[in-house]
């Protein structure tokens, strides 16, 4: 009898599971819905609904995300993203979703870097290609490189401007090839980590980041790059010591 019982309550118990998670499909469509016609609040209530009755649901908690950051709470999207990526640490969705909060929360460096994650995973997705694109000009805007580099052109004869962009092109293609061995081989060591590398020392080679060093001028985003530089050169100089003897 008490054997019937505990078979009974087990059953129950899954039945009731397999009705929570019905109930949160459903919902979950209908957030869809609402997200679709730009119902936005109504969106984020019927995602919420859905989470409540499966709390472990990753793509409420990307759409909701999403959601939260139309509606100018990258906040409440990071925390989102955050936990669909603690349910599933691989899940691209949730990898973008926590890139593009930290982009508009203005967390620029590391917004970068998980939109570099993604698109090591996944070299052929446009969104991380754009992502990287614009976390990088977000970087160089906030540094007034962008700003300068305007105001100098604007100042500037339109012959002038040619020739500069012509010998600026050359000069730029002479370091691509100059450098294009060191990139390679700092690759096989650091592997994803290069790419970021290569970003960080063209950035502070730039004239405005060189000028601030001269100065000793106390910027911290200059003082995370220099650490940021510093760190990967020693993993790197680490990696190369293991490295057997004949290895080039």
């Amino acid at each position: 009898m008490c054997m019937s019982e505990k078979k009974r309550g087990r059953t129950a118990s899954v039945l009731h599971v397999v009705h929570q998670k019905k109930e949160s499909k459903l919902r979950y469509e209908e957030a869809n819905c609402h997200a679709k016609s730009g119902n936005l609040l109504k969106a984020v209530f019927a995602y919420t609904k859905a989470l409540e009755l499966n709390p472990v649901e990753k793509n409420a908690l990307v759409a909701r995300s999403k959601c939260y950051i139309m509606l100018g709470q990258p906040e409440n999207a990071l925390k989102d993203a955050e936990t669909a990526l603690g349910i599933d640490k691989k899940y691209l969705k949730a990898i973008y979703q926590k890139a593009e909060a930290l982009y508009y929360m203005g967390d620029f460096e590391h917004s970068l870097m998980y939109f570099h994650r993604g698109l090591h995973v996944r070299p052929d997705h446009q969104n991380f290609k754009l992502g990287v694109e614009k976390a990088q000009k977000a970087i160089e805007n906030a540094l007034g490189i962008g700003t300068k580099k305007r105001s100098s052109r604007n100042s500037t004869p339109v012959s002038t401007n040619r020739s500069k962009s012509c010998s600026k092109l050359v000069e730029e293609r002479s370091q691509k090839s100059a450098c294009s061995k060191k990139i390679k081989k700092s690759s096989r060591l650091l592997r994803e980590l290069a790419v970021d590398k290569d970003y960080l020392d063209n950035l502070l080679m730039h004239p405005d980041i060189r000028c601030k060093h001269k100065e000793d001028v106390e910027d911290p985003v200059v003082n995370h790059i220099r650490e940021a530089v510093e760190y990967l050169n020693k993993r790197q100089e680490f990696w190369r010591q293991q490295l057997p003897p004949n290895f080039t």
